[in-house]
């Protein structure tokens, strides 16, 4: 985390697990690392969603569009940015109020997808990009509409490779 802070990430999310350690674990990151945006990633379920109603994230992620989840995390006052894969998840999370969508997995789906939904996008909605992307790609997923974009794999050593940290001394 410590390696990652250094070189300007703020926004760290780290994925659930019904462990009931995972929980502390969380907690001992938000106590050390104050000045990162800690989230958690793979909210699934309602079980994963109410496991973290008292960790006071100020945000979490899910890979799906599920919208008995959504609309509890509505209702806990819970950010949960929803990740979507079609057309017809993204107009139901803009019917639910969202601002922040997530396009999962972006890689897949590619640049047609963010193009197909430029149409349906409203100028408030901050669209992110997950799921396969390569620091290598960054500049072209920016400048093909995306607002934000999530590196997952690629970070799991805590250093980034030579493309991202040169765009992240760049950005």
């Amino acid at each position: 985390m410590e390696n990652l802070s250094n070189y300007g990430i703020r926004n760290i999310e780290i994925g659930w697990d019904p462990n009931p350690e995972w929980s502390n674990l969380i907690l001992e990151i938000k106590k050390k690392f104050k000045f990162i945006n800690i989230g958690a990633a793979s909210i699934t379920s309602i079980k994963s969603l109410d496991s973290i109603r008292s960790l006071d994230l100020n945000y979490c992620m899910s890979p799906i569009f599920n919208k008995e989840i959504h609309i509890k995390a509505i209702k806990y006052n819970q950010l949960v940015i929803p990740g979507i894969s079609n057309v017809e998840n993204f107009k139901e999370a803009i019917n639910l109020g969202y601002k922040i969508i997530k396009i999962f997995p972006a890689s897949k789906l590619g640049i047609n997808f963010i193009n197909e939904l430029h149409d349906l996008r409203k100028k408030d909605i901050f669209l992110i990009g997950a799921g396969g992307i390569k620091s290598k790609n960054l500049k072209k997923l920016l400048k093909s509409g995306y607002d934000g974009l999530v590196i997952g794999k690629e970070l799991k050593n805590e250093t980034p490779d030579k493309e991202l940290e040169k765009w992240l001394k760049d950005f």
